[in-house]
């Protein structure tokens, strides 16, 4: 597992770096934070937030995902409600800042 955290690391995808640490510290699956609405942010939610972060648009969400653009739209559009953006920017930034 080490292996693959370094991997991941090395690449900057953040996400399955987090979820390694995650499953290194404790047995089972770490729990999304609340969301400004309360509701917390789903497993795809949270893996197109990250690629959101690294500045993709719909269009390659979708291609890295293998989801449609437009349904790499309607995670972007619930990810803002949830966290109460009216931005991409302003997303990434409300959903990784510590409440």
């Amino acid at each position: 597992m080490a292996e693959g955290r370094a991997l991941a690391a090395e690449h900057g995808i953040r996400l399955l770096v987090e979820a390694a640490d995650a499953l290194a510290g404790q047995p089972g699956r770490a729990a999304p934070a609340a969301t400004a609405q309360g509701a917390p942010l789903t497993e795809r939610e949270e893996q197109v937030l990250a690629l959101i972060e690294q500045g993709l648009s719909n269009k390659q969400i979708g291609e890295r995902l293998y989801i449609s653009a437009k349904t790499a739209s309607v995670h972007v559009s619930s990810i803002l409600r949830k966290v109460g953006a009216s931005t991409r920017t302003e997303a990434v930034y409300l959903a990784r800042t510590p409440s």
